[in-house]
């Protein structure tokens, strides 16, 4: 591609003919994101090398918070190879301790040690075949490159890198392989993997290296393209021991298909998919990197910013059930560039964003990360065009970073953010109805950096006259519980957790503390008054105007592919789903409306619940999930609730108060569900499942008013309770036992005095 392009015009129109070349003879490797990369693309900036107190005035001229310049080494020092543009970066730290960053460019890769971050030393260069796209990955002394332009694997031995050495031990290819996108490392078990090749469908290949300089095939993942992944070996749950694939990707059928896709890869030879995920106003998922914890994934979209989204968008998953998947939020910089490549590094998110640079999160909590830092590599605009940093590397000892730029080079710098040293999360499921009596358990999770100690954690309840703080107890895994005391039934309560470090740091969940308290209905009991599995026929009805894609009771046909169910809710086996057709089926033409049988909730207090799947990969308008709700045999209707493309898929259980919808629910009330797509391009699947009616009651509450209320006349409290109740307590009756737990002590006279506050209910 050559040296220098003094005409950018002439620059990409070379370029954009070696891509029609490069269509013609592959076009699995022709994606959109390539044409456009090669179409935006600049010269280079070319300089001398710039160390950290230097005259010159480099390291201001890049707009940053919270990170250093430590030193850039700009793309022409990279001698002898092809430095008209830049790609990827990786690590290497040798057995003595001295820190190597490894630049791609687009004539091969240049080793950079970097052991003193102000003083960068290029030890050495690999030439490779010319591209825009090289990727490369290490495990123990080996570095393995790879390139769209060809040369299959480059296997390139760093063991004498500390004299300034490294070895090209050879360019391996194998049974027609020859170019790749990407490579991946599984840093639990050291398994390497190619993907976006020219073999396999493009898909996710196992790469042999029990023989660590001749690598061999080995099977894989091949049922579609996979632009990039992160592979790892759970350590827990269910799948412990399992080796599992996050695939960002997808082009089998074009970019409608663009996803997740979670896949056991244990055996690379019977590889089994366990989950696909479709998420709203997709463009290309193109690279996934999963949280610490590894309950949440987050996934940069390549094709979303500028087409349909206008600020910089990743997605935030929920990876909890590998089966189950579902899009829990977005989260953004709130600038219009292009995310890239992120890593995730103790609870840190450091993110490669193109033309606004290296951004850094505090994702302490995963669920929510907040950006704390940033360093843009391209100066002058954060516009959602293909320039800038192109990716980074985190996990040096040192806590340096690297940043390749895909015009400017190796940036080495230094985060200077403070990161919070303390969050909390829900741990368990957090009820929204307690028992009057008291004792409902409530859990909080405290997570905590490396040194920081925990002084106290406290649920904070509110029964009518503010909150009050209850201390928890330490469960010894890092979280913590306490139960809930007696509280007036039938009234609402609200809650939350607030916690402090013994530095006086404090953290509330959520997050918002008391404004954003979860809010819990006080009942004495539960009684389901309807409940259906669809597991045989009990009247439901369907109707609608579809030309396909209409509800079916059964069980799920597909491993869970093109945002369709791969399984029921509740396990029963059968559900309600849209087009139950494994591959390319969907709702299309119209809408498909589900409509339950008559259901009496004349019996007081009553809640519907149910589960419900909904995936809708585009999201527009007219394209969307509605529940209704009639309580006049379908005379008319009340929507409760819509989802338009704000769903990725998973099943979700929903609940709602039909007597806040109704002041008077009556023995017709009906519930319809009514999937819709009538815009063009959108990949809409809905399913439904465990439609409950659920009746609460605050009769016959033990603890309540019949707890204290013990002297005539019943119904009134006053002095002469407060009487019976102390000679109760000392005559030793058990009438006075109010804990019920055949002791008469200090808790039963708490509770007499919370049971005569509160009166009767």
């Amino acid at each position: 591609m050559g040296q220098v392009h003094t005409s950018c015009f002439g620059y990409r129109h070379a370029a954009f003919a070696g891509l029609v070349v490069a269509i013609a003879g592959t076009a699995v490797n022709a994606h959109d994101d390539d044409v456009r990369k090669i179409l935006d693309n600049q010269p280079p900036v070319y300089g001398e090398i710039w160390m950290q107190g230097m005259a010159t005035a480099r390291g201001g001229g890049f707009d940053s918070s919270n990170v250093t310049l430590l030193s850039h080494v700009p793309l022409n020092n990279f001698s002898g190879l092809d430095t008209s543009s830049g790609n990827d970066c990786w690590g290497y730290v040798s057995p003595s301790g001295r820190e190597y960053a490894i630049m791609g460019v687009a004539g091969g890769y240049g080793f950079v040690e970097i052991t003193n971050p102000t003083n960068p030393v290029i030890v050495d260069t690999i030439a490779g075949p010319s591209s825009l796209w090289h990727d490369v990955k290490v495990i123990g002394d080996y570095a393995y490159g790879v390139s769209e332009g060809g040369s299959g694997i480059q296997v390139m031995d760093m063991s004498n890198i500390d004299s300034g050495n490294v070895t090209l031990v050879r360019n391996w290819t194998s049974g027609g392989y020859s170019t790749t996108h990407n490579i991946i490392v599984n840093e639990d078990s050291n398994s390497l993997w190619v993907s976006g090749t020219n073999i396999g469908n493009g898909g996710l290949i196992h790469i042999d290296i029990s023989n660590p300089t001749l690598p061999s095939l080995d099977g894989g993942w091949t049922e579609m393209y996979v632009h990039d992944a992160q592979v790892v070996t759970m350590q827990d749950g269910p799948m412990a021991g399992r080796e599992i694939a996050f695939c960002a990707g997808g082009f089998s059928g074009g970019f409608t298909s663009t996803g997740l896709r979670i896949v056991d890869v244990t055996n690379p030879n019977n590889t089994q998919t366990l989950s696909t995920l479709f998420y709203p106003n997709s463009g290309y998922a193109h690279q996934v990197w999963i949280s610490t914890d590894r309950k949440y994934l987050y996934l940069n979209d390549e094709l979303d910013e500028g087409a349909t989204v206008s600020v910089t968008t990743t997605r935030l998953i929920n990876i909890e059930d590998l089966a189950n998947p579902y899009l829990v939020k977005t989260f953004t910089t709130g600038r219009a560039a292009i995310d890239h490549n992120l890593y995730v590094r103790d609870n840190v998110i450091y993110q490669s964003n193109y033309r606004s640079g290296l951004r850094v999160f505090d994702a302490l909590d995963p669920a929510n990360p907040v950006e704390v830092a940033y360093f843009d590599t391209y100066p002058g605009s954060d516009s959602a065009s293909y320039n800038g940093a192109w990716s980074n590397y985190p996990y040096f000892p040192s806590g340096n970073i690297i940043i390749s730029d895909i015009e400017r080079g190796l940036f080495v710098v230094r985060v200077d953010a403070q990161f919070s040293p303390m969050a909390l999360a829900q741990a368990g499921t957090l009820p929204t109805t307690l028992n009057p009596a008291g004792g409902d358990v409530l859990s909080v999770e405290t997570i905590t950096r490396d040194g920081v100690a925990v002084s106290s954690v406290d649920l904070m309840l509110d029964t009518g006259s503010g909150f009050t703080p209850i201390a928890m107890s330490d469960n010894g895994d890092g979280t913590y519980s306490a139960s809930t005391p007696t509280v007036p039934c039938g009234s609402d309560v609200s809650y939350y957790f607030t916690a402090t470090t013994t530095e006086s740091f404090a953290s509330t969940f959520p997050t918002d503390g008391a404004s954003a308290a979860i809010v819990a209905n006080v009942v004495s009991s539960t009684t389901e008054i309807y409940a259906d599995n669809f597991e045989s026929n009990t009247g439901w009805s369907v109707s609608g105007s579809v030309s396909d894609g209409a509800w079916e009771r059964e069980i799920p046909a597909g491993g869970g592919g093109r945002g369709d169910p791969g399984t029921d809710f509740d396990g029963s086996g059968k559900c309600y789903l849209t087009d139950n057709v494994e591959g390319n089926s969907d709702v299309d033409g119209g809408t498909t409306t589900l409509t339950s049988p008559a259901m009496d909730a004349t019996g007081g207090n009553t809640t519907l619940t149910y589960a419900m799947w909904y995936s809708n990969n585009i999201g527009t308008v007219d394209d969307s999930m509605n529940v209704q709700l009639s309580n006049n045999n379908g005379g008319s209707w009340t929507t409760i609730d819509t989802l338009s493309g704000s769903q990725g898929g998973g099943w979700i259980e929903y609940s709602f108060d039909l007597n806040s919808i109704f002041a008077n629910p009556s023995s017709q009330v009906r519930v319809r569900f009514l999937a819709s797509d009538t815009g063009e391009g959108s990949v809409v699947e809905a399913g439904v499942d465990a439609v409950k009616l659920i009746e609460q009651s605050c009769e016959d509450v033990q603890g309540g008013c019949s707890g204290a209320d013990l002297a005539e006349p019943y119904g009134t409290f006053n002095f002469f309770d407060v009487s019976a109740f102390l000679q109760a307590f000392d005559a030793g009756d058990p009438a006075a036992d109010l804990t019920g737990d055949g002791l008469l002590n200090f808790f039963d006279i708490s509770d007499f005095l919370n049971l005569y506050n509160i009166g009767c209910p």
